[in-house]
Order: structure tokens, then sequence, then C-alpha cells
């Protein structure tokens, strides 16, 4: 089964807004089963619409169309899906009916080119729409179910989760159910993280996938719900393998996590940041992370490492847990510490050329560094660095 999206619109097509229908619909679409195999992006152009819904038609069991059903000159999707099919724009009254009250509703007089909006083509079938004025409808082409969606996202996923997926349901009542378990691992490369798992034997009909996104790699494993058991002993082979770089296991997050670890100790949280300048604190806070406290240092390349160690050592509170990053010490050395009530963990760095050359990547790494600390302590493990572009000065 093939299910694809075409996205409308200049403003998507040129960069000026990011689809995040697309991404939303995606992932929607994946859950339910129906997982898309392409997407594409037009503008607006009435010709490239006709041509393209004509071509993707031939290809497509499912197509979604996003945008273009607004009232102004520039949105011409209805007229692209009349003039695609053959057929011509008619104007539904029950939608029609629908817009005045819309605006009745609200103590406005409705434009004149608000009447478009109630034009759909002769052989579709009408979407209400939920939260606004522009009418959605399916059409069939070419054996193509092509389903016709407003491009604000509130009234978009409305449509999807209300009048779209049950029609699916009713033409596709068997959708290939599948599954995908995630892993988001740091310290290494793609390739590296690649060639760990090169020799894994997978379950038959699965895929091992991988999405970097610097300074993080996120493995997939991804099949059919009937797989599942296999697809588990092979997960954890995967896990086994990988286990000193994971961050964290499904699509929860990091800082998350690291709340939920943090709920059986009772230990508050104090931050120290230097060079990451206050993304420790926001990342942790965000996460749910129980803070006492956050600063700021500026930088100041007279502080030694160890001087620095030691001042920050003497700032914790008597049963509480203490993370810090440095300022910038001296050219390319930075360091990271982990107080417990335990034990002290302090690690002095150089920073690569390379990373040193990126501030905004540099500030992630170090906080993606710190939060690893304090997982793998959380979680009884080896407390160490792990980033290739942080070389540990030996002491």
């Amino acid at each position: 089964m093939k299910v694809e999206m075409l996205s409308t619109g200049d403003e998507v097509l040129h960069g000026e807004i990011v689809d995040t229908n697309a991404v939303w619909l995606a992932s929607t679409f994946y859950e339910a089963g129906y997982a898309m195999t392409f997407r594409t992006t037009s503008g607006d152009c009435l010709a490239t619409l006709v041509e393209t819904l004509q071509q993707r038609s031939q290809v497509a069991d499912v197509l979604i169309v996003n945008g273009g059903l607004g009232p102004t000159s520039d949105d011409f999707t209805a007229q692209a899906a009349a003039q695609a099919a053959g057929v011509e724009l008619v104007r539904n009254p029950q939608w029609l009916q629908e817009i005045e009250t819309f605006f009745a509703r609200r103590g406005r007089e409705m434009a004149a080119i608000n009447l478009k909006q109630a034009d759909i083509p002769e052989s579709a079938e009408m979407l209400p729409n939920g939260n606004g004025t522009a009418c959605g409808f399916r059409l069939e082409l070419n054996d193509c179910q092509i389903f016709f969606t407003p491009g604000p996202p509130a009234e978009f996923k409305l449509m999807i989760t209300e009048q779209v997926l049950p029609r699916l349901l009713h033409y596709f009542p068997t959708p290939r159910k599948l599954t995908c378990l995630r892993l988001t691992t740091f310290g290494r490369g793609e390739s590296a993280i690649a060639a760990m798992l090169n020799d894994i034997t997978l379950p038959a009909n699965t895929t091992l996938g991988y999405r970097a996104a610097a300074p993080i790699v996120e493995i997939k494993l991804s099949g059919n719900q009937r797989q599942q058991v296999e697809m588990e002993n092979c997960w954890q082979e995967i896990k086994l393998r990988v286990k000193d770089f994971v961050l964290f296991e499904g699509k929860g997050g990091f800082a998350a996590e690291i709340a939920t670890l943090m709920g059986p100790h009772y230990y508050p949280l104090q931050l120290s940041e230097g060079i990451s300048a206050g993304l420790l604190n926001w990342t942790l806070a965000k996460g749910g992370v129980p803070l006492i406290g956050a600063s700021i240092q500026a930088n100041n390349e007279k502080v030694d490492f160890q001087s620095w160690a030691t001042q920050m050592t003497a700032k914790l509170a008597d049963q509480a847990l203490f993370l810090a990053i440095s300022p910038m010490i001296k050219d390319r050395e930075v360091g990271l510490l982990l107080v417990t009530p335990q034990q002290s963990y302090s690690f002095h760095a150089i920073i690569s050329e390379a990373l040193l050359n990126v501030p905004q990547r540099l500030q992630e790494v170090l906080v993606l560094q710190a939060m690893y600390l304090l997982h793998r302590w959380l979680t009884s493990q080896p407390v160490t660095l792990i980033y290739q572009g942080l070389d540990p000065v030996l002491k």
C-alpha cells in the first residue's frame, strides 16, 4: 500500500515556514498502520498542481493534499482537483450554510471571497472542517483515494483525526500495524554506531535504521507488530552492544528520564554553568528535573582547572547533587564536575578544533555530556567522559 502526501504553498516550497503538518501526519499515520511512502511539495501554481495530482494519483493508493483551500486568489487546490479529475467545481450548499453560520456566530459579515471555500469538485465527498471555513473533500482519481485538507495545523489535525482516518479504515480496513523501537545514543558518530551493529541478524522483514542529528544518533528497528517478540530479542542484543553510548530509549527524552530516575534518590540538584550559558538549566528544568539553584560563571582564562573544581565543590549543599560545566579555561580547556553525597567526579578535557568552531554545537555537546555523567551515576554505571570531541587531560 502506497500512502503519499502533497504539501502546497509557496511559503512551504521556499522554506519560509516549516512543514510541521507533514511531520505530524507521518507520525500519526505510522502509528495507525498507514506508513507514508512518499512526500512532495508544490508551490501555488495551478498547472503544476494539476500535473502533480494526475501524476501521483497513478502511483499512490492514498494521497493527502494539504493547503490551498483558503479564500484568496492564490488558493488553487480545489480548482486543480476539479481539472485533474475532468469535472466542474460546484458550490456545496451544506458547507455554504456552515460558513455563513461560522461568521454569524462571531457577529461578522462574510466577505464575498469566502464563497469559493464552499466550491468543491462535482464528484467529491465533502469533509467538514470543525475548526475553520475551508471545506475539505475526498476525491477518487486513477483508483487513488485523495483527501484534500486545510493548511492551518488546528484544522488539518482535526480533519485527519475525525474525517480522514475513519475513511481510511473503511477503504483499507486491515492496516499493517507497525512498530518502531528507538534508542538515542551519544558520543560516537553514525558510522561508528552502525559499525557496532553491522553483523546483527535482524528478524525477517524488519529494518535497522539510523537518524544522525549531531551530537546524537538515533537507532530505529522497524517492523510489523506480529514480529514483536523476535524484534524484542534482537533489540536486547542491540542495546547490549551500544550500552556505553545510550542516553534513553523510546521518545520520552533524556531530561525526562533523568527526572524519573531522580525520584527515588530524593537528592535535589544544584547547577553551575559557564560556557553552556544556562542551556543545562533550561534543558533539565524543561524535563521536570528537581532543581534547587543554578548559577552562570563568566569566562576567566586565569583560573586553572583545579582551582575551579575546588571552588565548585565547596558550594555543594548537604545531601544534594551538584553538576557543573566550567567557563572556558585557558585556550581550549573545559571542566565538568559531578558531586554526589558519596563521591566527586571531575573531568578536565581539551575541546577539539572542529567542535570549538561551532559554538552552539559545543554547548549542546557539553550539556549532553554533563547529563550523561549524572545519568550514569543514577543508573550505577561507571561515570566517564564519552564524547570524542572532548579529549581527557591526564592528571
